[in-house]
């Protein structure tokens, strides 16, 4: 048996995590094969797809508040596939992760699912509700 311990790994955060993704996602796009320096519309599509091969998601800027709103054909969507139900303002996770689950119930992208930042009022209606009840 021997004495020493073998070393443990350093535990890496999520944020560091999410730093170091990003860093292989953007030397992947300056070692694309013909990729010029002027930024056009591919360029930042190329971007885009090494940020989704790192397990990365664009998402627009949240308001100060960080709340999102999950639509579908420019409505709420629903709490679940096939429920009457909308959703409420969601963090980003809970967001993507309803994104993810209609996008998956519709098999053929008739009705694909969008993400927005939540507008002021939008949150100040819900914490209204939320205070004073009724649903957001």
């Amino acid at each position: 048996m021997s004495t020493e311990t073998p070393e443990k790994p350093t535990p890496t955060n999520p944020y560091q995590a999410r730093r170091e993704a990003i860093a292989r996602a953007i030397k992947a796009w300056q070692n694309i094969e013909g990729s010029e320096s002027g930024h056009d519309l591919d360029d930042a599509t190329d971007l885009e797809d090494c940020f989704l091969d790192e397990g990365l998601t664009l998402m627009p800027r949240s308001t100060g508040h960080g709340k999102w709103v999950v639509e579908v054909d420019g409505k709420r969507a629903p709490i679940a596939p096939g429920s009457d139900r909308p959703v409420g303002l969601l963090d980003a996770e809970e967001a993507a992760d309803l994104f993810l689950t209609l996008s998956a119930a519709d098999e053929y992208a008739e009705h694909p699912p969008t993400i927005r930042p939540a507008t002021e009022m939008e949150f100040k209606l819900a914490v209204a509700n939320h205070v004073f009840g009724g649903g957001a």
